[in-house]
C-alpha cells in the first residue's frame, strides 16, 4: 500500500481553502468579521459547501449549532476572517 504524498495532502487543503474563499468572495463578505456572517444565501452556501462534514446531528440541529461548525471550520482554514467576538 503506497503512502499518501504530503504535497498532495497540501494541495488537497489549498484546494478547500480556496473552494471557501470563492463562496466569501462571491458573497463580499471575505474581510468582514465572523459575527457580520449572517447573509442567509451564504450561510446555505457554506452549509451545503461543509455539510459532508458535519455529524448528522449538527447537521439537524440536534446535537450542535450548524452556524458554529461553520464558523470553527472557516477559523480552521485560516481565512482573513475577523475574530468572533463572543
Amino acid at each position: 500500500m503506497n503512502k499518501p504524498n504530503k504535497m498532495f495532502e497540501k494541495n488537497i487543503t489549498l484546494s478547500e481553502y480556496e473552494t471557501v474563499k470563492n463562496i466569501l468572495i462571491k458573497h463580499d463578505v471575505l474581510h468582514k468579521d465572523i459575527d457580520q456572517l449572517d447573509d442567509t444565501i451564504l450561510m446555505q452556501d457554506l452549509y451545503e459547501h461543509f455539510q459532508e462534514d458535519m455529524p448528522y446531528g449538527t447537521q439537524k440541529a440536534r446535537t450542535g449549532d450548524p452556524d458554529e461548525f461553520i464558523y470553527d471550520a472557516l477559523q480552521d482554514l485560516g481565512l482573513p476572517l475577523g475574530v468572533h467576538q463572543e
